[in-house]
């Protein structure tokens, strides 16, 4: 009987989702998000030297992960009985747009939760229900997290700057999703809603793979949100650990920046040009390199028994249009590796790497003083935020 109750409410958020798409108001959180992958994929096309990756892709992956967000989320609101006054859910969003006006990234509803709901304890206005809040805080990181582990690092962007150790690469990674999520909403009398949440993705990988990189990303963010849910759901029978949970949100969540960025400046830098050959950065999708199995990090030593040290070696190796084509790397272990390619390479130009060394027209300028790692994530991290919660 349970389980027949269960599968009732999975059937009823899905079917309330799902009715979203008959709604103006979702399609115009679509244009804006297509707007910011048309953004990164003109970047994309500069840097890549005009590959710039599959728009619609990106846009039908983030709708699809965002329908499974809602549906997660949803879940979770009705089991930890989560019931929103408008009022409260208005509070929140204004503190949230004011901070905005700070910084893009306190647009995140962990500062608004955490801030509002201090106002509230110390002055009673606005009179706000601050466990109901900050659950609604804490389930929606929490399923960003899981989102960030499903999608995070698609259609991640290869990049290039300039640092006191010579031009490096790195990836940036840059994801949106619109968030449909059916919740209990009060007002005057109670009833289910569907309402629409935009959660955004913006981080750098210098020292790390992008794969990895996110991993660290969604171990903090899950941790910091069991941690939100748990404290909100604590402070409802207990009043003091409304102030603990007012404070932890927007502590909690600069910790999880401060950690991110720690991690970059003080990290050893994974992509820099290597003297034993071609350092790989990025292979393009159905590219003879992603073929052959070369990844980020390989290095390439030899290209038929040719040593090569630089792009132009490459090149020449290409142009005199081999029959076959056999690449000896080092690979992420730096073990060293044989690749073969059987298919056919007439008149084949590239084989669809991004190499470290190549892009020295797009580099970042490193001159500031608060250092070329920490300008560049507050880059990223700004444009995702804009789009966070």
């Amino acid at each position: 009987m349970e389980m027949y109750i269960i599968f009732h409410i999975i059937y009823f958020f899905i079917y309330n989702i799902v009715q979203i798409f008959k709604s103006p108001f979702y399609w115009i959180i679509i244009g804006i998000i297509a707007y910011q992958y048309g953004k990164i994929a003109k970047w994309k096309k500069l840097a890549l030297e005009g590959y710039g990756g599959s728009y619609l892709c990106n846009i039908f992956t983030s709708m699809m992960t965002g329908l499974l967000g809602g549906i997660m989320g949803s879940v979770m609101f009705v089991h930890l009985g989560t019931i929103i006054d408008l009022r409260d859910l208005y509070a929140l969003i204004i503190m949230a747009i004011l901070l905005s006006l700070i910084d893009p990234r306190y647009m995140c509803f962990a500062y608004g939760g955490g801030i509002i709901s201090l106002i509230s304890l110390k002055f009673g206005y606005p009179h706000i229900d601050i466990p109901q809040i900050m659950t609604v805080v804490g389930v929606l990181h929490l399923v960003e997290s899981i989102m960030i582990l499903i999608d995070g690092t698609r259609g991640r962007l290869p990049i290039f700057m300039d640092s006191p150790e010579g031009l490096i690469g790195g990836f940036s990674m840059n994801r949106f999703w619109p968030v449909p999520l059916v919740m209990f909403i009060n007002k005057g009398s109670i009833y289910p809603a569907t309402i629409m949440a935009i959660l955004g993705y913006g981080d750098i990988a210098l020292t790390d793979y992008p794969e990895r990189k996110s991993i660290l990303t969604v171990i903090m963010l899950f941790l910091f949100s069991i941690l939100v849910i748990v404290f909100a759901q604590v402070s409802i029978m207990q009043y003091k650990f409304r102030y603990v949970v007012a404070i932890f949100a927007p502590l909690g969540h600069e910790t999880v920046v401060a950690i991110g960025r720690w991690v970059e400046e003080r990290g050893n830098l994974k992509f820099k040009p290597s003297d034993m050959g071609l350092k790989v950065l990025d292979t393009l999708p159905d590219s003879i390199a992603r073929k052959m199995g070369l990844e980020s990090g390989d290095i390439i030593v030899s290209i038929n028994g040719n040593r090569v040290y630089h792009e132009k070696h490459l090149k020449n190796a290409l142009d005199i249009g081999p029959s076959s084509l056999s690449i000896r790397a080092l690979n992420r272990e730096m073990e060293l590796v044989s690749k073969e390619y059987r298919g056919h390479i007439y008149g084949i130009q590239d084989l669809g790497v991004v190499l470290i060394p190549d892009v020295h027209a797009y580099a970042f300028n490193s001159t500031s003083s608060r250092g070329a790692i920490s300008e560049l994530m507050d880059r990223f991290r700004s444009k995702g935020n804009w789009f966070r919660n």
